[in-house]
């Protein structure tokens, strides 16, 4: 790790990384909306470039497709992906009803990036709820309108409770 005083220019090494985690993202690189009846992409938001290399329906698609499979092998068929993590990056899933909405983050602390996730959920199930129950292959331009909120939203802002860390 390097820490640089900006008005030195001085470094000093500490012997590991830590990279600075930007305050309005919380480590979130993408959200997806996906219906889970069609699998139509409803609205998505990339938080990083590092979420950019692929297009958002294959994307979507593919994890609305895990999640298909998971249920599909397991026998009571009332199991879902709940999360899927990797080395340095996590894939949360929550669902409301017909809407699944899948986050990927950079791994930071679970429920901190379950509970933003969730505060987002809620708050588009009831703003689109009607439209969400009733949806059939057209997507209407008002969801938009959710797009611009979730670029000005400070997602550190929907954290409601304190960990400890």
């Amino acid at each position: 790790m390097y820490i640089r005083d900006n008005a030195h220019h001085d470094e000093k090494q500490f012997g590991f990384a830590l990279e600075k985690i930007s305050n309005n993202d919380y480590g979130f690189h993408a959200i997806y909306f996906v219906d889970s009846f069609s699998g139509s992409l409803l609205l998505s938001k990339r938080y990083t470039a590092k979420s950019s290399l692929l297009s958002e329906d294959l994307i979507s698609n593919f994890l609305i497709a895990l999640n298909l499979f998971i249920k599909e092998i397991n026998e009571d068929n009332n199991e879902e992906i709940q999360d899927i993590n990797f080395r340095e990056t996590r894939i949360l899933y929550e669902r409301r009803g017909r809407l699944i909405v899948i986050a990927i983050t950079k791994k930071i602390n679970l429920q901190i990036e379950r509970a933003i996730l969730r505060e987002i959920v809620e708050d588009f199930y009831m703003k689109y709820k009607n439209y969400i129950n009733t949806f059939k292959g057209i997507i209407d331009p008002a969801l938009l309108k959710y797009k611009k909120k979730l670029e000005s939203m400070d997602l550190n802002s929907l954290f409601k409770f304190k960990i400890n860390f």
